[in-house]
């Protein structure tokens, strides 16, 4: 088989694509060839006329990984309808195109009960890089699972414009610390070290996402909300290869997967706590609770934040 797997960005920069690495090396690990191919973030046509050259190239089995990869895919797709697609974490599916996703809203619920639960001030934040339609749900889905947890609990929610911008999303935590926030839910990806310097100078916690970041900083990060996107790769390749992908479909993975979809939490966080995680994670398993889509509340603008402090 002739598998190929695009990540769009450069190397080494961010969780997300990190998580994408760890998918092709437990790929390559199970004994599949897999070609490595990173496309830069640029627009969408450029995208796509990368991803048909590399058709041209020949290819069994192309994996997009990440949203990005939606648009040259659904390009792609119709061209050449002798390869197969997947687009992870995306949408697009078609007779040779299937989607492969984990629930980062139930990853994102998780984490807005673990912050209810643990916060000291009772003011929580929430920090995205761009307003996505996949952030928008992790943002309604963080604080639907904070205000379950502890109903009227404070909430400052605040997109920056950039996920990679850590000297914005540093000026943002600062502005939510000095109005009360004690824990900030870090929904960006390169930007995170400005996160991480605010919380150690203005003794904030953080919950991380993609990967268990308090196994390095189990102090300075009260959990991580995993959604391991990454684990799709793998899984993909090995359905791909039993002839197990359902085409012209998508295949969805949550919480009750937890390697897939969990929150992982800091030595530091109580018992309490984790029952009450537990707890959550239960009633979305039965279907008994839905993390909610759609946010309805006030938003702050950095600029707005620093002219209020």
């Amino acid at each position: 088989m002739r598998i190929k797997v695009l990540l769009f960005g450069s190397p080494g920069h961010g969780s997300f694509n990190s998580c994408g690495l760890a998918g092709v090396e437990a790929a390559r690990q199970a004994g599949q060839q897999v070609d490595l191919i990173w496309i830069e973030s640029a627009g969408p046509a450029i995208r796509a006329a990368r991803l048909i050259d590399i058709c041209h190239r020949g290819a069994d089995l192309i994996i997009a990984y990440g949203s990005p990869g939606d648009y040259p895919v659904a390009m792609a797709a119709m061209r050449f309808p002798h390869i197969h697609f997947i687009v992870v974490q995306g949408s697009y599916v078609g007779e040779n195109a299937a989607v492969y996703s984990v629930r980062e809203d139930q990853a994102a619920f998780l984490a807005g009960v673990l912050a209810a639960a643990e916060t000291r001030t009772g003011g929580l934040g929430h920090l995205g890089g761009v307003k996505t339609d996949a952030a928008l749900r992790v943002r309604a889905a963080y604080v639907d699972g904070a205000h379950r947890q502890s109903p009227g609990m404070g909430m400052m929610t605040s997109f920056c414009g950039s996920i990679d911008d850590a000297e914005l999303a540093f000026d943002t935590c600062e502005a939510m610390a000095r109005r009360g926030v004690d824990v900030v839910f870090g929904a960006i990806d390169g930007g995170r070290p400005g996160i991480e310097r605010a919380c150690q100078k203005f003794r904030l916690r953080q919950i991380g996402t993609h990967i268990d970041w308090t196994e390095a900083e189990p102090h300075l990060y009260l959990g991580s909300a995993i959604a391991d996107s990454g684990r799709c790769i793998a899984t993909a390749i090995k359905d791909y290869a039993k002839g197990n992908v359902r085409f012209g479909a998508s295949t969805s993975f949550g919480v009750e997967s937890p390697d897939y979809v969990r929150v992982a939490v800091s030595p530091t966080v109580g018992q309490a706590t984790k029952l009450a995680l537990d707890e959550w994670s239960q009633a979305m398993v039965r279907g008994e609770v839905t993390p909610s889509a759609e946010y309805v509340g006030r938003e702050f603008e950095l600029s707005g934040l620093l002219s209020r402090l």
